[in-house]
């Protein structure tokens, strides 16, 4: 499916700031392009997590007005949970060294993206890369010794 929203591209402290006008969040960049580039990276992985859960992206009226004074640039986006790079919940197990069931766990407390393909359950990769860049450790913390 074709997604397409409307960003107001701005300048602010040196950056360029990329926000869409029909929903909340946005990007940056450090000119024009990269912001533009940027606002395509965002609402790809917006849409595709508004699918992994089940909810519509907000937004798509075209014909917005700047509101700070910056450049009104359509984005667009082709997105399905097709083209989504993802992993089984067991490949997903492997990568973070924990059991299926706790994976199965990380996605139902919304650690992880994921969505279900008939009877097999699919993570989105990036939410496991995500998940092992944060590096939780295994086990309960240790307690520190006192010294005497």
């Amino acid at each position: 499916m074709v997604f397409i929203r409307e960003f107001e591209l701005y300048e602010s402290d040196g950056i360029m700031l990329a926000v869409p006008l029909d929903m909340e969040g946005g990007t940056f960049g450090e000119n024009l392009q990269d912001a533009v580039e940027s606002a395509t990276d965002w609402l790809y992985e917006t849409v595709i997590n508004d699918l992994a859960f089940g909810r519509s992206t907000p937004g798509g009226r075209l014909g917005h007005h700047p509101q700070h004074e910056g450049r009104v640039i359509a984005v667009s986006v082709n997105a399905d949970l097709t083209r989504a790079t993802a992993m089984t919940a067991a490949d997903a197990a492997r990568m973070l060294g924990v059991s299926s069931a706790r994976v199965a766990q990380m996605c139902e407390r919304g650690q992880l993206v994921s969505w279900r393909e008939g009877s097999k359950r699919m993570i989105l990769r990036d939410s496991v890369l995500a998940r092992l860049e944060k590096a939780p450790r295994r086990g309960r913390p240790r307690k520190n010794a006192v010294q005497a």
